[in-house]
C-alpha cells in the first residue's frame, strides 16, 4: 500500500482494489504456462538430430551427424525452438 502512495494514490477505495487487481495478476503469472511456437517441421529436425546423436555415442553410427540442413522459410522458427529447447547450449 505504501508503494501506491508513492505514485500518488491515496483513496483508501482505489488501494484496495489496486492491490486485488496485483493479486489476481501474481497468481495469474504463477499459473500460466509458458508456450511456445512450434512447427512439425522443426520439430521432426530435432527430433531426427537427437536420434542420429544418440545412434553415434552408442557406437551405432561411425560418424558424428552434421547439424540439421533447415530450409530458409523456417529458420527463423527453428532457431527459436532450439533456443527455448536448450538454453544456453551451442545451438
Amino acid at each position: 500500500a505504501e508503494g501506491l502512495k508513492d505514485f500518488g494514490i491515496s483513496r483508501k477505495g482505489l488501494i484496495y482494489l489496486l492491490l486485488d487487481e496485483i493479486k489476481k495478476l501474481k497468481k495469474a503469472s504463477n499459473d500460466s504456462v509458458t508456450l511456445i511456437e512450434h512447427s512439425p517441421y522443426c520439430f521432426e529436425k530435432i527430433l531426427d538430430h537427437l536420434r542420429l546423436e544418440g545412434y553415434f555415442m552408442q557406437g551405432l553410427v561411425e560418424t558424428k551427424p552434421e547439424l540439421p540442413v533447415v530450409r530458409d522459410d523456417e529458420k527463423r522458427r527453428y532457431q527459436k525452438v532450439v533456443h527455448h529447447l536448450f538454453p544456453g547450449e551451442s545451438s
